[in-house]
């Protein structure tokens, strides 16, 4: 277990998406930039059949956690938005390589609009790329 998964906030405030070559979705705990965020990218077309990426696991959804830029490749294993929770249960690996808990909890203060985005956003994401790397559960 990462030494610093005490500082994921307990409450994202914030989420947003790109679609420049590669989709992003992303939840934070504020919008400001320097604050806790954990991003989600879809799968490269490209990694998706270049035997290296394939080899190095890069054939997959990808996540990110800032401020630090830890990355990890797969590794969710449930992922679940209920009301105003998001809830993310992450292989150990996963857990360890982004500080973060295995079974990450988080309460959303986000509109209906924002709720939605998230639910479409982590959908495209978590089913991109690698079959055996994809959510056992996915709901909302």
């Amino acid at each position: 277990m990462g030494a610093s998964h005490e500082f994921a906030p307990p409450t994202l405030r914030d989420v947003g998406e790109e679609d420049d070559g590669v989709y992003v979705i992303a939840v934070g705990d504020t919008s400001d930039p320097e604050s806790w965020q954990l991003a989600l990218m879809e799968c490269d077309e490209d990694a998706a059949e270049d035997p290296q990426e394939i080899a190095l696991g890069w054939d997959t959804y990808c996540l990110v956690v800032d401020p630090g830029q830890a990355t990890h490749y797969g590794g969710v294993l449930e992922c679940e938005v209920t009301g105003t929770r998001l809830r993310l249960t992450l292989t150990s690996e996963a857990a360890q390589d982004l500080a973060l808990p295995t079974d990450a909890t988080f309460d959303l203060q986000l509109s209906a609009d924002q709720i939605s985005m998230l639910k479409r956003g982590l959908t495209r994401v978590l089913t991109s790329g690698r079959r055996n790397a994809r959510p056992t559960l996915l709901l909302h």
